[in-house]
């Protein structure tokens, strides 16, 4: 099974546990509007299947650039064997923030996925769901599987 399908199956019994629904990405609105909502927010996630090693050498870089959310490797469980959440998100406008995570921008808070060589030639999954409470999806997931990155608003210096 690739790691995307297993990744979408643990955060859909995470929700399901929780009792957070998976809901379509549809929506109405009317014109003029303020700030109309085409669509429910969403929860998101990025995995990476790694190796022990590999994991050390991920969460070593992350602590030496002061962007670990888990203060001791022993505290990142993986979702299945080997394959490890290195973030969770939501989402308020569907799409924006996983795409937001994978360069390095300037002004906003993101992981800069691209500028961490410990994943460089790896494969990293991302799901993205649409759900009835994407503030409490979030809080779920990370409960249930701690992530390892957070988010910086600094460009990433080489």
């Amino acid at each position: 099974m690739s790691s995307h399908t297993r990744l979408l199956l643990a955060m859909r019994d995470v929700l399901r546990e929780s009792g957070i629904s998976e809901v379509p990405a549809a929506g109405e609105f009317c014109l003029p509007a303020v700030s109309p909502v085409l669509f429910p927010g969403a929860v998101y996630g990025f995995a990476v299947k790694l190796s022990h090693a590999e994991l050390l050498e991920l969460f070593n870089e992350a602590v030496s650039r002061k962007l670990s959310r888990v203060n001791a490797i022993g505290d990142l469980g993986s979702i299945e064997e080997g394959l490890y959440p290195i973030y969770w998100g939501k989402d308020k406008q569907l799409g924006a923030r996983p795409h937001q995570h994978l360069q390095d921008p300037v002004g906003t808070g993101a992981l800069r996925l691209s500028t961490y060589k410990s994943l460089a030639g790896k494969a990293i999954a991302c799901v993205s769901l649409t759900v009835s409470d994407f503030n409490a999806a979030e809080r779920a997931l990370q409960n249930r599987y701690p992530d390892l990155l957070k988010t910086t608003k600094v460009k990433h210096a080489a």
